[in-house]
């Protein structure tokens, strides 16, 4: 008899979105990254990870070698989940900084903006026993254009609800207005898909996190 899905895992399954087998391959993908030992980690889903795919990137932010822990995909549960319940990050930058949770809108059946915030929480803590000196930030989530998946009222409502009740010991990190034109919608010349960057919005990123490095 095959073993039976969980509600969630049907659910994930059922709607496309990335299983969490996919997100612990691609964990092992980049290996050489968690291995590291580097002064800025990047910790979050595609908008970090796939900033390895633009032309001339760069493993330095700030003048400061980085390790991009990114994985396309992931929810803030699964990162937590998958990654930090299970110890699988030993070496931390003295720079952190956490870019997730607009995943979890889409993935995940426990989803609201308090539960995400909980299990923000719990990364942190975990990321804590690792490097408990280290300064952590946590940036809102960008808005997006034209996406059928999650609408930009949703993504404001979960930044809205960050910015209040952002965990002890994180620093908020505003990005959305950066990023938006004038309906608040992600701005066309920087994104490729409607919700991932082109270099010219990985440029806008730099700016926004070069002065907490």
């Amino acid at each position: 008899m095959s073993e039976q899905l969980s509600p969630r895992a049907k659910y994930i399954q059922e709607k496309g979105f990335l299983s969490d087998e996919t997100m612990f391959n691609r964990y092992k993908e980049k290996q050489a990254e968690f291995e590291k030992q580097p002064e800025i980690s990047l910790v979050g889903h595609s908008l970090f990870d796939m900033w390895m795919d633009i032309e001339g990137y760069q493993p330095v932010l700030a003048g400061k070698s980085t390790a991009n822990l990114g994985m396309s995909g992931v929810s803030m549960f699964q990162y937590l989940d998958i990654i930090v319940r299970p110890n699988r990050i030993k070496h931390l930058g003295k720079t952190v900084f956490i870019f997730l949770g607009v995943n979890d809108i889409l993935k995940e059946l426990e989803y609201s903006p308090k539960q995400v915030t909980e299990w923000l929480t719990e990364i942190l803590a975990g990321l804590k026993k690792v490097a408990p000196n280290s300064k952590y930030h946590l940036l809102e989530v960008t808005p997006t254009l034209n996406n059928a998946n999650v609408t930009n009222e949703q993504i404001r409502e979960l930044n809205a609800y960050f910015k209040q009740n952002c965990p002890e010991g994180l620093t908020f990190i505003e990005t959305y207005q950066a990023f938006s034109d004038e309906n608040q919608d992600l701005k066309a010349e920087l994104t490729t898909d409607g919700v991932h960057f082109t270099k010219a919005g990985y440029d806008v990123l730099v700016g926004l996190l070069t002065p907490y490095c």
